[in-house]
């Protein structure tokens, strides 16, 4: 009883949400009236390049001519969304999928048409659908989940015509860390896979010594296990870092090992996630210098922060080059950053040169 009492009470909130916002986002306020038309799907010649845009700063910098999509959690600034459209970049609706929502016939439905109100009254070009619970084939939710995924391509397409409809994959398709979905068919009514790429090692721990979290080999890995299973190459969307981890080692990591101080447990997360602008700004003050790990193909270093001592992993341009070399290799759709807004895209000399180096790798020549 009390779970449906919050559910009503939550469609009632949602729904004066929902009318609070078409009364505010209902007209176009860019100067050409054509770019508030959405973008349609329809196939296009170059690769992706998808985006997460989460949070709003520094957008005026972005490289805009690299980009194809973008996800925003809801409205952007006016400014922002008549730019990313005169480039002709769809903006895209992160909506979450819950539990919840797959258990209760009322849930569901509301989740739907809210999710196409919002695009509606944004004036979006797409959804991606995200789902983070853990999940598994024993659970019944493994089938409700299929079913709802299936269910919700068809009901967007039938009421956003043209719309482009991405699902969030975790790295690998072989179940790890609770992350099992029906891959094959789910694939057949979407137009885009984003492959998490990254955190790799979060529930993978090897003896609680800091690691990368997005290893070269393991993302080998993970994409081909995508295309044994059937799924159609082009779909498949590498997600790679903007970001590293910072981890707290228990004394000087002797010959590259990071031993981590919580050894009993080493539960999520084991180190800080830092942005690639914050790295940057750490990386001339270590006491390594930027090192170079050949079995992962990505780059650390060490630094102290008062006594501690601490080891850094990310990618770089460098690294995420390496990975882009699987683009043309596996014939993939694209390749997907998380997200713009930690590299800084503010306008001086040493941000600018950090920026550019870090697009160029997504897109080489």
């Amino acid at each position: 009883m009390r779970w449906r009492l919050e559910s009503v009470l939550t469609l009632v909130i949602n729904t004066l949400w929902m009318q609070n916002i078409v009364t505010d986002k209902d007209v176009c306020k860019c100067k050409n009236q054509t770019l508030c038309k959405p973008i349609s799907s329809s196939p296009r010649v170059q690769v992706e390049v998808f985006a997460f845009h989460l949070e709003p700063k520094d957008w005026a910098q972005y490289h805009w001519s690299k980009i194809t999509t973008i996800v925003v959690s809801g409205a952007v600034e006016d400014e922002f969304y008549c730019i990313a459209h005169s480039y002709n970049i769809r903006l895209v609706l992160k909506s979450e999928i819950e539990t919840h929502h797959m258990k209760n016939k009322q849930m569901e439905e509301f989740w739907l048409s809210t999710t196409v109100e919002l695009v509606r009254t944004y004036k979006l070009d797409g959804i991606f659908i995200n789902f983070r619970n853990k999940l598994n084939k024993e659970s019944q939710n493994y089938h409700e989940l299929t079913r709802m995924v299936i269910k919700s391509a068809s009901y967007f397409r039938n009421k956003l015509p043209g719309c482009q409809i991405s699902f969030n994959v975790p790295w690998t398709p072989n179940c790890k860390n609770e992350r099992c979905f029906d891959f094959l068919p789910i694939s057949h009514v979407f137009d885009l896979f984003f492959v998490e790429s990254f955190n790799i090692y979060n529930d993978m721990r090897e003896g609680c010594v800091a690691t990368s979290s997005s290893p070269y080999q393991d993302v080998l890995t993970g994409l081909s296990d995508y295309i044994k299973l059937g799924i159609d190459s082009r779909k498949l969307v590498m997600g790679v870092p903007w970001y590293g981890y910072d981890y707290t080692c228990k004394r000087f990591p002797q010959g590259g090992a990071c031993e981590l101080e919580n050894t009993s447990d080493c539960s999520y997360p084991l180190g800080e996630r830092i942005p690639y602008k914050t790295i940057v700004q750490r990386l001339p003050r270590s006491l390594t210098g930027r090192l170079w790990n050949d079995d992962r193909s990505v780059p650390y270093f060490v630094y102290m922060d008062g006594k501690t001592y601490h080891q850094v992993w990310y990618d770089d341009p460098e690294s995420i080059s390496i990975k882009t070399t699987l683009l043309k290799r596996h014939k993939l759709g694209g390749i997907g950053v998380m997200e713009l807004n930690d590299v800084d895209h503010s306008r001086t000399a040493r941000a600018t040169l950090h920026a550019e180096e870090m697009w160029n790798a997504l897109c080489p020549p």
